[in-house]
């Protein structure tokens, strides 16, 4: 009975695995190269169902990112999701769809199966950081060396721009 069950909860994880995108998947190399291109990354993790993902989405980030040097700044948009068509949707309506990007996780998308997916990337691109918490959305600012300059970020525009200025 146990392997059954074993049997079936696998075939569901898996058969959830289907890719995106395949250039929109992001791996620690691609990430890595990414934030080297600018002084200092923006780095926002979020998902569809989060009600203050969509508002920073709609309103913060992209005044934010209108706002600060873009010599020096650049943001890179992470969705812990699975829903293309949602989050290009609301990635679209932002502006932003050129920074947007996709975590590669199993299972649905399901609160415990994204924060495994976004532990896993948090912990192997900033090993022995604090940067994740658990909570939605995971906003931090970094260098182009990967260092962590700021964990963790407001996600109003009034607090963001005045710290980032």
């Amino acid at each position: 009975m146990r392997y059954l069950f074993l049997s079936i909860f696998l075939t569901f994880c898996f058969s959830c695995t289907n890719p995106i995108d395949e250039k929109r998947l992001i791996d620690m190399n691609q990430f890595e190269e990414l934030v080297s291109q600018k002084d200092k990354t923006l780095v926002y993790i979020w998902t569809t169902w989060c009600s203050g993902c969509r508002k920073s989405l709609e309103y913060s980030l992209p005044k934010l990112m209108k706002d600060l040097n873009q010599d020096e700044y650049q943001l890179i948009l992470i969705a812990a999701s699975k829903n293309k068509e949602e989050v290009d949707s609301l990635v679209t309506a932002s502006g932003l769809e050129n920074a947007s990007y996709f975590l590669d996780f199993l299972g649905p998308d399901k609160g415990k199966f994204q924060a495994v997916g976004i532990r896993q990337f948090m912990s192997a691109n900033f090993k022995g950081e604090e940067i994740y918490t658990g909570g939605i959305p995971v906003f931090f600012l970094v260098n182009r060396e990967m260092k962590v300059l700021h964990k963790k970020l407001p996600h109003t525009y009034d607090e963001a721009i005045e710290l980032l200025q």
